[in-house]
């Protein structure tokens, strides 16, 4: 089977997905209220079609003249935190024992720039730690951004040196010995996504599961934050009567979030006995973002500074 078998197509998916999740994150640089769940699935998409490029990479010179194993290559670099060691070896290596390679078989043509790997592998661990601060700081939003849309576009590059290598090897070389995958390229990109897809749906589930008023409480308390609960049934009479009948709301609270004595965020919480449509209830007659929690409705979170209004209510909490 020739080395190129597949690579096109998984270049095009990791190009693809990179592209989709850099939009979205745009898109939320003016909108602070986006949720970054699906951006981090988007992102770790296309890090399985990289990662399973650079297998294949591997693959097609054989190991190289230390004899890395492909699998070896691509399953280290999902390993949390030894990854951040291990990008060197899976992509700077690989420019140095391709090259190699190409220089024992004379073909120039097959090189790749060794240089793009060791940026690559810098940037990789960067742009992990600039996602954990996303949403602090607007400032440091945009760093990750401009950090991400650097990597991918080193990415992209890099890939298509891979591609390119692979192409002049099938030319002037006989088959690889470690012949890549022969799965299907649509069985893996439905591997990846699916496993995206479901770690969105956990993901989501657990974040629903651990928003409740004690959560929220112990959570702030240990990043040194106060909370206080204020009834606020006054805003019974913004729903009326018989929308507040409908959705079985008994009690209307406020969560506000405190720095000392500075208040800086808060959340409003509907309890009651409610029925099945209490949240689209609430979210229509206050035109606001929802979540429920068995028997709680979170909604109008907020945040003072930078000025807040509105959001959604998993992305307030990750902002603190």
């Amino acid at each position: 089977m020739k080395r190129t078998h597949g690579l096109i197509s998984l270049a095009v998916l990791h190009n693809v997905t990179a592209g989709i999740a850099l939009l979205a994150m745009l898109g939320g640089m003016f909108n602070p209220d986006t949720s970054y769940k699906l951006i981090g699935v988007l992102q770790l998409c296309a890090f399985g079609f990289f990662s399973a490029i650079i297998r294949r990479a591997w693959a097609s010179i054989d190991g190289g003249a230390d004899g890395m194993s492909p699998g070896k290559a691509q399953g280290f670099l999902w390993i949390p935190f030894f990854n951040f060691y291990w990008a060197f070896p899976a992509l700077v290596s690989l420019a140095t024992q391709t090259n190699a390679k190409a220089d024992a078989e004379q073909n120039p043509s097959a090189r790749i720039t060794r240089g793009f790997g060791l940026v690559i592998a810098i940037l990789f661990s960067v742009t992990t730690l600039t996602a954990l601060l996303v949403g602090r700081h607007a400032i440091l939003t945009w760093t990750h951004f401009i950090a991400y849309a650097t990597y991918v576009g080193f990415v992209v590059t890099y890939i298509w040196q891979i591609c390119r290598s692979a192409q002049s090897f099938d030319e002037r070389s006989a088959p690889a010995l470690h012949e890549p995958t022969k799965m299907p390229t649509v069985g893996i990109a439905g591997i990846i996504y699916g496993s995206g897809v479901v770690a969105l749906l956990i993901l989501n589930l657990s974040l629903n599961f651990l928003v409740t008023p004690e959560a929220i409480e112990q959570r702030l308390k240990a990043k040194g934050y106060s909370t206080r609960v204020s009834n606020l049934n006054w805003w019974i009479g913004f729903i009326g009567p018989t929308a507040m009948k409908e959705a079985g709301i008994i009690e209307i609270n406020e969560i506000r979030v405190y720095r000392g004595d500075d208040r800086v965020a808060g959340v409003f919480v509907a309890t009651g006995n409610l029925s099945a449509n209490s949240e689209q209830i609430v979210a229509a007659q206050l035109s606001t973002r929802t979540l429920r929690n068995g028997d709680k409705i979170f909604f109008r979170a907020y945040i003072r500074e930078p000025k807040q209004e509105n959001m959604d209510i998993n992305v307030w909490l990750g902002s603190f």
